[in-house]
């Protein structure tokens, strides 16, 4: 998830006196907020969530990506750019996540439209690169940084924020660790990232320090197995920790 400015409230703040409890400060629902608490609590009523977590080694792909901004002139590879294209990559590979049931059929999409929540100070936002399977690293790069900026001016098109198939939210520039995210209806997973933290790990029966990051995927058990999950997010740390 990638924090940007953004104004609170679309109303007046207010305060008036609670019974036995001194001021209180009411802030109204912004439409945004209101889109938030309709679409997630459809979601969990609508779901069977189940949420699975594996930690990824980032030691190499921070050293790749080093490389890479050294190399790239008109744009700078953050880590969000890179966990979403190792994503992509392996979703390609297991479809079944890039899906949504529909009556008592499961619609598998063969193109992969990615939603990547952005926080907002008046709530989330998840701008969609589309078409992003057929996208290099440095283009998802440009997209990211092009919609973050409309995302910041309000000026996101409907198209820019409808249409995904799979989403990912990244909180790890805030300090967290691990949390469990809530699907993006109808879509049938969400992928969550926490900060790249280093540790001692035991590599060859040594102790080293690696700097490593986990990964939690919430995923949609009446459409994906576990076993499927698994192998996804298994995927994904291959790909994050090349050989």
């Amino acid at each position: 998830m990638t924090k940007s400015k953004d104004s609170n409230f679309e109303g007046q703040e207010m305060k008036k006196e609670s019974q036995g409890m001194g001021p209180v400060r009411i802030i109204p629902l912004t439409s945004m907020r209101k889109t938030i608490i309709k679409r997630l609590s459809n979601s969990e009523k609508n779901t069977l969530r189940v949420t699975m977590t594996m930690e990824v080694d980032m030691s190499k792909a921070i050293r790749l990506r080093e490389t890479i901004n050294q190399e790239e002139r008109n744009v700078r590879i953050s880590y969000t750019d890179m966990i979403v294209k190792a994503t992509i990559d392996t979703l390609k590979q297991n479809l079944i996540l890039n899906s949504k049931l529909e009556g008592e059929k499961i619609l598998i999409f063969e193109k992969i439209h990615m939603g990547v929540a952005v926080a907002l100070e008046s709530g989330l936002i998840v701008p969609v690169i589309r078409n992003a399977d057929s996208l290099s690293l440095v283009e998802i790069a440009r997209s990211m940084k092009k919609l973050i900026e409309k995302a910041k001016k309000r000026k996101l098109s409907l198209s820019e924020v409808t249409g995904g198939t799979f989403t990912i939210t990244n909180l790890g520039q805030f300090g967290v660790d691990i949390f469990t995210p809530i699907i993006n209806p109808p879509q049938s997973a969400i992928l969550a990232v926490g900060r790249i933290n280093e540790k001692p790990v035991v590599v060859n029966g040594e102790i080293v320090k690696r700097h490593i990051m986990s990964i939690t995927l919430s995923f949609d058990h009446r459409i994906i197995d576990g076993a499927e999950a698994a192998i996804f997010l298994q995927g994904i740390k291959t790909v994050l920790e090349p050989k």
